[in-house]
């Protein structure tokens, strides 16, 4: 993950004091279990139309997918890393590699899944919005491919053609996890502000909005079957939401605290921590969405191990 670059100075060769070797194997308790998972919902996802139709299940889809990339790429990077201290290959072409996954995908995490948040409380309280074909397209896939190209392109051009020379450390994970533009007194901010900072304050306020106003609903509403969709729409994007405010939230703070003049070096070690727990928001988000999708629970079977089977064969073995 990244640390705000405005502070660049404060972070360059800093790392959390957690031990490698605990770091290690904690990435990979965790990472196997979440690539797997990963792979089960995917599958699903794709396999069966309905969940495939469904408007809210295509931001989760955008989320596994790159999810899966920091999984399969970053942590096991990581995973090399930490037992060996060094970087391997020591190229600069592996650091760009590591840079844009680490850096870019994660933030565009956050910016999707903070549009996914606006979207979701559309979706319940607007739905007129997405009525035809021509409102989807506008309302819903050209905002998700428009947001997807911009985070692909904007940590490519900043990563591998930088408006300054960058400075690579291969004794430290993600080769010391400060591309130059970080500390670039526009780019710098922009990517502390608009791709981290922004985002988050979305996803908190609408998923605060949306609790509330479905709340109101039900004191307000008799039908027990608007209520219990609406319910669901709203469990689901709140139990992803709170997955990355727990960790971004503390790490914003500590962005917002720096921007208004708090001196550089105060709260760096506790900021480091902050944004090492990112890494666990993306290992954690396949489990996250394995509760919450009711649908999708009801079509996997669960006998020590999740188990990749078309939903109309599971629907046999388990008729309803």
């Amino acid at each position: 993950m990244v640390i705000n670059g405005t502070f660049y100075s404060a972070f360059e060769g800093l790392e959390i004091s957690l031990p490698r070797p605990v770091r290690f194997w904690l990435f990979l308790i965790l990472d196997i279990p979440s690539v797997y998972c990963s792979f089960v919902l995917l599958f699903h996802l794709f396999v069966d139309k309905n969940l495939r139709s469904q408007l809210s299940n295509h931001i989760i889809i955008n989320l596994l997918i790159i999810g899966l990339i920091i999984e399969l790429i970053d942590i096991p990077f990581h995973l090399s890393f930490l037992p060996l201290g060094v970087v391997q290959p020591s190229t600069t072409l592996f650091c760009h590699v590591w840079w844009f996954i680490d850096i870019g995908l994660y933030n565009g995490c956050t910016i999707i899944m903070a549009w996914g948040s606006i979207q979701r409380y559309l979706l319940i309280f607007h739905v007129q919005l997405f009525s035809s074909a021509k409102k989807r397209l506008v309302f819903h896939y050209f905002p998700l491919i428009i947001l997807t190209l911009y985070i692909l392109i904007f940590y490519f051009i900043v990563i591998v053609f930088p408006p300054c020379m960058n400075t690579y450390d291969y004794t430290l994970p993600v080769c010391n996890n400060f591309p130059c533009y970080l500390g670039d007194p526009v780019l710098g901010i922009w990517d502390s502000v608009m791709n981290t900072t922004v985002p988050t304050i979305a996803i908190t306020v609408f998923s605060v909005t949306l609790l509330i106003r479905v709340y109101l609903q039900k004191r307000r509403l008799r039908q027990a079957n608007v209520w219990r969709k609406q319910r669901k729409m709203a469990v689901q994007l709140l139990s992803n939401s709170v997955l990355y405010m727990t960790a971004n939230i503390p790490l914003n703070i500590c962005i917002l605290a720096h921007l208004c003049g708090l001196p550089d070096d105060a709260g760096a070690a506790m900021q480091l921590y902050f944004d090492y727990l990112c890494y666990y928001v993306t290992l954690l988000f396949p489990f996250v969405c394995l509760g919450v999708l009711s649908e999708l629970s009801k079509k996997i079977q669960w006998k020590g191990v999740l188990l990749f089977r078309r939903p109309q064969l599971i629907a046999r073995i388990n008729p309803r």
